[in-house]
């Protein structure tokens, strides 16, 4: 069990490393949408770029019902109609304040068909979009990982900090060609993706899950 325990705790490490290196990431190279402010309902909606401008919004932590602050700029939250403060639950996407942010249920269901066994239990929060260009839209998400969950669920109070770790981080790309996401399941997966792209940004897949650092990178260039 302790050899159990302490094999959770160093991929939690990893990931976590890899996170922070993300974090900086995010924050030197922030995209800012220039699709008009409001709700997007549908993708029909996106595509022509007209959000419906009557709702008002504001976001909300995951663990909380709280206003976030306006300077606070986080990845994944959800939203709240400010009308009548109930949650967003089916849209597309959310252009605020220069951010441009996409619901897990959108990308779930308008998902690539090779992309399937893909969950989130949060899927009616949304994701900022992380870089983009004529090509491209990308942003992460943390997509269920039914073995870590479950793992991470056993460790009782560690479990608070191990578990959001273990199921986070799998790329995802709006294509604006074929107008579907593409989730990066998994290494090999994301191989398949890039190498008629940038052949270069292949990777030798020593994991299940590429290496998040070297797919941003690659995304930058074809974006």
């Amino acid at each position: 069990m302790k050899k159990i325990l302490l094999s959770i705790l160093f991929l939690s490490a990893n990931v976590f490393g890899q996170n922070s290196h993300k974090m900086g990431f995010q924050e030197s190279t922030p995209y800012i949408s220039d699709y008009p402010e409001g709700i997007y309902l549908t993708k029909e909606d996106f595509i022509k770029k007209t959000p419906s401008p009557t709702t008002k919004v504001y976001p909300v932590s995951l663990y909380g019902r709280e206003e976030l602050p306006k300077i606070m700029k986080v990845h994944n939250c959800y939203f709240f109609d400010r009308s009548n403060s109930k949650k967003i639950k089916n849209a597309f996407a959310i252009s605020f304040e220069g951010g441009l942010y996409f619901q897990i249920k959108a990308i779930l269901k308008n998902r690539n068909k090779e992309d399937k066994a893909q969950s989130s239990n949060q899927a009616n929060s949304f994701v900022r979009t992380i870089m983009g260009g004529e090509n491209y839209l990308y942003t992460e998400a943390e997509l269920e990982n039914k073995w870590a969950a479950g793992a991470a669920a056993n460790l009782g109070a560690a479990g608070g900090t191990i578990y959001p770790e273990l199921i986070n981080g799998k790329g995802i790309v709006w294509d604006f060609k074929n107008t579907e996401f593409n989730i990066f399941k998994s290494c090999k997966d994301y191989n398949e993706f890039i190498g008629d792209k940038l052949l270069t940004a292949v990777q030798n897949c020593e994991e299940h899950q590429p290496d998040m650092l070297e797919v941003r990178e690659a995304i930058s260039e074809i974006k």
